[in-house]
């Protein structure tokens, strides 16, 4: 699976556990009434101000 700007926070973690810390890192703890969990990578991107190209060159790279 190739996770693309629309695949949620949530979506990753279950298929990929393994980054948990990675989005920890990043600031996301999945609580609260606008869970991040539900986020999509664009959202993700924007929240924290980052490229989303990066971003998902970045994951992709951690999952391949």
């Amino acid at each position: 699976m190739e996770i693309d700007a629309t695949t949620t926070v949530g979506t990753v973690l279950r298929d990929y556990p393994e980054l948990t810390d990675w989005f920890m890192d990043l600031g996301l703890c999945g609580c609260g009434h606008d869970s991040s969990m539900m986020w999509t990578m664009a959202r993700l991107a924007k929240e924290k101000d980052m490229n989303l190209a990066s971003l998902l060159e970045d994951i992709n790279k951690k999952i391949a």
